[in-house]
């Protein structure tokens, strides 16, 4: 072989080997991020508990209405509320599922719901909803006394 040719080999060999070196940090440049510029990635928060508001005693027999203030922190809709009336019995729970066959709620919603309770006392109503990442809250509470009911006999004079 030939001088000319010699430098010639020599000279693409560098080429080829400096185009290897910047191939590779350029290979790594794309595929490593400094954690500084990396995209922030949030979890996904519970839904708040529900705000219950509505009269805080009234009678036996009488239904009442009260109202749940439905929130999520990250803005989510809702998909369910389970209401806890505080009494026994079968409809002692309300749950409505707006998902079932429809659309979720929109964030910062209030629902209404009626109930009435049968005996006197002290009841505690808990409400929890659900967000569409099935995300559950913790329990939202409401204390409602039903005092005792009772009417007084008309005396009759004679």
């Amino acid at each position: 072989m030939g001088i000319d040719m010699k430098k010639t080999i020599g000279k693409i060999g560098i080429i080829i080997f400096l185009m290897l070196i910047l191939l590779s940090e350029t290979s790594s440049a794309l595929t490593t991020t400094p954690e500084s510029t990396a995209p922030l990635m949030t979890e996904n928060r519970i839904p708040n508990p529900p705000e219950i508001t509505g009269p805080a005693n009234g009678k036996i027999n009488k239904i009442y209405t009260y109202s749940f203030t439905l929130t999520d922190p990250d803005g989510d809709d809702l998909t369910a509320i389970l209401i806890e009336w505080g009494g026994t019995g079968s409809d002692n729970f309300t749950y409505i599922c707006w998902t079932c066959g429809g659309a979720p709620k929109p964030n910062g919603t209030t629902i209404f719901a009626s109930h009435s309770w049968s005996t006197d006392g002290t009841y505690t109503i808990r409400a929890k909803i659900w967000d569409t990442f099935k995300n559950e809250s913790d329990w939202g509470t409401f204390t409602v006394t039903m005092p005792y009911s009772y009417n007084l006999p008309h005396q009759s004079f004679w």
